[in-house]
């Protein structure tokens, strides 16, 4: 996306900021801490699992920051 969202007041914009990274067990939907890479991220996955060997399903989330900038 390269414009951003707009809304009645105000537009979403994308910022330059760093993006986030976390795991998700999609078994029991528990999120492993923020992460500056993937990997480290992926990593939480590995404690998880050998706490619950029977949850082998997870996801990788990301986040993009966003600022609010005035409609024109």
């Amino acid at each position: 996306m390269s414009g951003g969202y707009r809304f009645a007041r105000f537009e979403l914009v994308p910022t330059r900021g760093p993006l986030v990274f976390r795991a998700q067990c999609e078994v029991c939907e528990e999120m492993g801490p923020r992460a500056e890479t993937g990997d480290a991220a992926m990593m939480w996955v590995v404690f998880h699992r050998e706490d619950h060997p029977d949850h082998t399903a997870y996801r990788e989330l990301s986040s993009t920051p966003y600022r609010t900038e005035p409609r024109t």
